[in-house]
């Protein structure tokens, strides 16, 4: 084969493999954030049956735990049931793609392993439909408090109901669709409005009085769309501007 000839075909192969890499490495997810065991992610999820009670609060509607994996970040979160989730998974069921990502301050890896194994033994539990008390159900932000419960530290204020939102119509509109399979009042023999009037008089943690707990630093976010597109921000950039 002529010298000509070899270069040629040497520098196209070499073009074809660059440009495989390069476009490999273009389309390659990455993840927004250098995970730690035990953060918190917030989002408002597309597909979660959450109460329009979180939402009257602002912010998001639904919070998990993040363990670190070789192969990926999971999240320990409380959907229909108590589960993990792949990262992509989670972050593919945010409203507009927003979500925001907290980390206690002061958590060690051992610290944010326990956390974790805290979430993880409740794997399976079913969903809180209700927000009760009971440990046996639990919902999103019920399972993030029991988790750092684990290791002395409580996040998040419990609130009655009626404090976070002045209007509970459209909580008792869903409510009043399901209340028959609530347990309490079905042991209690409650009517609707008996059941309900126990319901509207709970306290709960909402997602927002965890990541608002003053010992959460925000560490990223992608904030919800804006009429020009998705606003991208890093808590550290935000602290620079003030």
């Amino acid at each position: 084969m002529k010298p000509s000839i070899a270069i040629t075909l040497g520098s196209g192969v070499f073009a074809i493999v660059t440009g495989a890499y390069l476009f490999a490495y273009a389309t390659t997810v990455r993840d927004p954030v250098e995970w730690q065991n035990g953060d918190v992610i917030v989002q408002d999820s597309k597909v979660e049956n959450i109460l329009p009670l979180f939402a009257a609060e602002g912010g998001f509607t639904h919070v998990g735990i993040v363990e670190t994996r070789p192969d990926g970040a999971v999240v320990i979160e409380a959907a229909d049931k108590v589960r993990e989730t792949p990262m992509r998974e989670f972050l593919s069921r945010s409203e507009d793609g927003a979500f925001a990502v907290y980390r206690l301050n002061g958590l060690n890896d051992e610290q944010g392993k326990a956390v974790v194994g805290a979430a993880r033994r409740q794997i399976g539990k079913p969903n809180d439909y209700f927000l009760s008390k009971s440990w046996e159900q639990l919902y999103s932000s019920e399972l993030v408090r029991l988790a750092f419960n684990d290791i002395g530290i409580d996040v998040g204020r419990p609130r009655r109901m009626g404090k976070i939102a002045g209007d509970l119509s459209l909580l008792r509109s869903q409510f009043l669709r399901n209340w028959a399979n609530h347990e309490d009042c079905h042991k209690r023999s409650y009517t609707q409005e008996q059941c309900w009037a126990m319901l509207s008089k709970q306290d709960v943690i909402t997602p927002l009085s965890i990541v608002n707990d003053e010992r959460m630093t925000k560490i990223f976010e992608v904030a919800k769309a804006e009429k020009k597109g998705f606003t991208l921000s890093r808590a550290s950039d935000e602290k620079k501007e003030h």
